[in-house]
């Protein structure tokens, strides 16, 4: 999701597309021993990733329901605030995202669609469609701005 009135800037980096915003951000160009803004936001979306992590597989093991209404809001509060923290150091330039390609993104999901006939039920309607629109070729173009790798 792209901030309004914010557009990335691409960069090459190891021969990989880099897509990245940057604000002026006020931190000095050399690391310091001290804690700045940007390393407290690296923590804090640690730290989410790490609840998360938690409340998933309490939500797994979760034997009453009760119990397991409150885990998924909490679930579901982390998962908002760990977005919200990566949408802020994305538009810093604190998080940077290489781009996919649209030929990375279509053979992505088709690994994935290829997965799906290991499962012993058949998949939703709407993978269904999609993976007979990627076969004919009619989605050849949907993915091109899609990123390879989110957090």
């Amino acid at each position: 999701m792209q901030q309004q009135g914010v557009q990335p800037q691409f960069s090459m980096q190891g021969g990989h597309l880099i897509m990245a915003h940057q604000e002026q951000t006020g931190l000095p160009k050399v690391k310091d021993p001290s804690m700045n803004d940007r390393d407290r936001m690296q923590d804090l979306l640690a730290q989410e990733k790490y609840l998360t992590s938690g409340y998933n597989m309490a939500l797994i093991e979760a034997s009453h329901d009760a119990l397991f209404d409150v885990i998924k809001q909490n679930c579901d509060a982390s998962y908002q605030m760990q977005r919200q923290i990566f949408n802020l150091m994305f538009k810093k330039g604190w998080y940077k995202l290489p781009v996919a390609d649209a030929q990375m993104v279509q053979h992505t999901f088709q690994q994935f669609v290829q997965y799906q006939t290991q499962f012993p039920f058949p998949p939703g309607p709407q993978v269904a469609q999609m993976a007979a629109q990627t076969a004919s070729g009619q989605a050849g173009g949907q993915g091109g701005g899609m990123q390879a790798n989110r957090q």
